[in-house]
Parts: C-alpha cells; sequence; structure tokens
C-alpha cells in the first residue's frame, strides 16, 4: 500500500493509492447522479459533475486531515511517522513504533475522530439552507465527516474506537499485549458483524451500500486478526536476543577492494549474501550486498570499488547484541532493510536476515505447538 507520494506535511510523506481513483470515480457519480440532484433540483448534468468532482476531492482532503491529526499528535507523543497513504476503504497513518504509554495512545487514537468533527461541524455550518448546490455541497461533506467520526469510534480495532478500547483497557491494568489481543477479538466480532448486516442490506437495501459494508467489515475482521497475530509474534519474540539469531562473526570486506575482487574472490566461494566493509584501520562503515554490485556495468567492475556501492553504516539497522528480537525486526522494518548489523561497540558480532527471524518465529512456535503465523 506505498501508493505515489504527492507531498509531505512534517517530514511526513502524504501517498496515494491507486485504489482511491476507483472509489473517487464512485463517489462523484453517486453524488452527481442521485445525491446533489435530490438536495438541489434543476441544475444541468454538468453543474452536478463539477459539483461532485469538488465534494469528492474535499472528502479525501478530509481523510488526509483525520489521519494528519493522528500524526501530529503522535509526533508530539515522540512517536515518529513515516507516510500517510490514502486508499479505497480510507486512510492509514504509518507510525514508527507503538506509543509508550495508555494516556499518548489515547490521545493518538481520539485526534483523527476529533479533526473529522471539526470538519462536519464547519461544513454543516457554512451550509446555508436554501444555499443552492454549494449549499447541498457543504451539507453533504458535513454529514459525512461526522458519519466517518462516528464509524471510526466503533470499539473495532484497528479502527480508531477500538484503538480507544485498547489505551481504556491498558490504563485500567492490563498488559499492552493484553489490551491489543482483547481489542483485537472485539474488532473481531465487530467486523464479522458489519459483514452479515452487509450481506442483509444487499437484499434490502441495495447491492453497492451492501457490498461497501462487507468490504470494509471484511477489512476490520482481517486487521483485527492480524494485530492479534502481530501481538503473539512481538510477545514471544521478545524472549529472544540478537545473539540467538544472528550468524556470527561474519566476514568483511575492504572498501577499497574492487566489485571484480568481491564477485570472484567472496562471493564465489562464499555462503553469504551480505558482508560488513570496513575502511583500511578496519572500523566498520557499511554493507555490502551482492545485489548491491547489480547497480554497477560489468565493464566497470574492476575499477568501481565495494565502498562505492555499499549501504552505508548510518544507512543500516544496527542493533546491539542484548536487543530483542522484536526490536530488531522493527529496526530492519523502519528502514526497509534486507539486513542488520548487530554491533558490540564499534565491533561487528553478526549479521541478521529476515529470514533467520522467520526461522526463530516458525521453530518457537512449532515447540509450542502453535500455527506459524
Amino acid at each position: 500500500m506505498n501508493g505515489v507520494l504527492i507531498g509531505r506535511v512534517r517530514g511526513i510523506e502524504i501517498r496515494v493509492s491507486w485504489s482511491v481513483a476507483i472509489i473517487g470515480w464512485l463517489i462523484a457519480w453517486s453524488l452527481a447522479s442521485e445525491v446533489l440532484p435530490q438536495m438541489a433540483e434543476g441544475r444541468s448534468d454538468r453543474a452536478y459533475w463539477i459539483a461532485g468532482i469538488v465534494a469528492t476531492v474535499g472528502f479525501f482532503a478530509a481523510l488526509v486531515a483525520h489521519e494528519l491529526g493522528h500524526s501530529l499528535v503522535a509526533q508530539s507523543q515522540g512517536v515518529g511517522v513515516k507516510s500517510i497513504t490514502l486508499w479505497m476503504l480510507g486512510g492509514v497513518a504509518r507510525l514508527e513504533r507503538p506509543a509508550a504509554d495508555p494516556s499518548a495512545a489515547m490521545r493518538i487514537a481520539v485526534a483523527g475522530p476529533a479533526v473529522s468533527i471539526v470538519c462536519g461541524l464547519v461544513g454543516l455550518a457554512l451550509a446555508i439552507p436554501g444555499g443552492g448546490l454549494s449549499g447541498a455541497v457543504l451539507m453533504w461533506f458535513g454529514s459525512i465527516n461526522l458519519l466517518l467520526a462516528g464509524f471510526n469510534l466503533l470499539p473495532a480495532f484497528p479502527l480508531d474506537g477500538g484503538r480507544v478500547y485498547q489505551a481504556w483497557l491498558w490504563r485500567g491494568g492490563l498488559s499492552q499485549d493484553d489490551a491489543t489481543a482483547k481489542a483485537a477479538r472485539l474488532g473481531g466480532g465487530v467486523g464479522q458483524a458489519m459483514v452479515w448486516v452487509g450481506i442483509v442490506e444487499i437484499f434490502f437495501s441495495g447491492l453497492l451500500a451492501g457490498v461497501w459494508l462487507m468490504a470494509i467489515g471484511w477489512f476490520v475482521r482481517e486487521a483485527s486478526a492480524a494485530e492479534a497475530q502481530g501481538v503473539r509474534r512481538e510477545s514471544m519474540l521478545r524472549s529472544f536476543t540478537a545473539l540467538d539469531v544472528m550468524t556470527p562473526d561474519p566476514e568483511s570486506v575492504p572498501g577499497s577492494r574492487s566489485i571484480e575482487w568481491f564477485v570472484d574472490d567472496l562471493v564465489s566461494s562464499g555462503r553469504h549474501a551480505a558482508y560488513p566493509v570496513v575502511d583500511g584501520t578496519g572500523r566498520v562503515i557499511g554493507l555490502v550486498e551482492i545485489k548491491s554490485v547489480r547497480s554497477s556495468p560489468r565493464a566497470t567492475w574492476s575499477t568501481t570499488s565495494v565502498q562505492a556501492v555499499m549501504t552505508p553504516l548510518e544507512d543500516v539497522p544496527v542493533v546491539a547484541p542484548n536487543a530483542t528480537v522484536d526490536q530488531l525486526a522493527r529496526a530492519m522494518e523502519e528502514r526497509s532493510a534486507t539486513r542488520a548489523l548487530v554491533m558490540d561497540g564499534d565491533v561487528v558480532v553478526g549479521i541478521v536476515s529476515p529470514s533467520d527471524v522467520v526461522r526463530l518465529t516458525i521453530a518457537v512456535q512449532l515447540a509450542q505447538g502453535t500455527e506459524p503465523v
């Protein structure tokens, strides 16, 4: 769900998925063909379509504002935010880590619906009765934002209301993991109920509304299950450290050597796909992967140094030997990295790949007699 980058706000990437085009067209079509003609009669088709498109753009802008509410409050609580992505079923703010305490989690969760409520009230306040087509657009904009706020406050994790419920349970004495698991179970039940209501609505209210509710219910149910699985996985991984999963004492590569030497003398006879890179004093300066050399033409390998194609150390996930595996996995995810270095001070003591973490996860789950997640 990466989407196309359309801008940044306070360092937060704003992205739009291709699926927005589909739902955007459906909203604009519904507004231009049914909703707005009923609210403001006597306009041309062209006027309704222009108004429908304007209302749709305003709706998506309000979704961005909703997610920015979460994101800016998260930043104020010391939680980094990677991006905001709009997609078919709404918006998603990607936080770098969970909130440190239940109060912060509560504030972050509430911020989005609060922004939607403000947008809704402003829209309704500006929608002067008898204001014609513009008044109808503002009336719809205000109403849809209040509806969005109300829907998001349902206690269905991972909706905002579910996150509020999770923070409430956490503040009430449950551990963060137990609170998340309990909120996720409730979210799964609410999502399943929405699916069944959507099926009923298909027969009594209309196909589009029913299918839409089923899709949202399915998403809530599956997202809740994924959150519950993630909690179990992270809880398990906290029992192990980087020492338990790393390949110890990896062979290092001098950054001054050529790619040709790296491939012919090391990679061809080695069994690893990545190597720490050191300078002339033996100081670690980066990481080189086999895939890194593909960016350099074969004809230049003899004259191109390993240092020229390596990933600099500041861009490589680095953890201490006693870091828990969930911290290690999060560090790799935050940098979208395929390898991490385990360093004791300035000394590399190990290297970790995602497959190392996956193998540990599967091994522990099989030993516990549970299905791998």
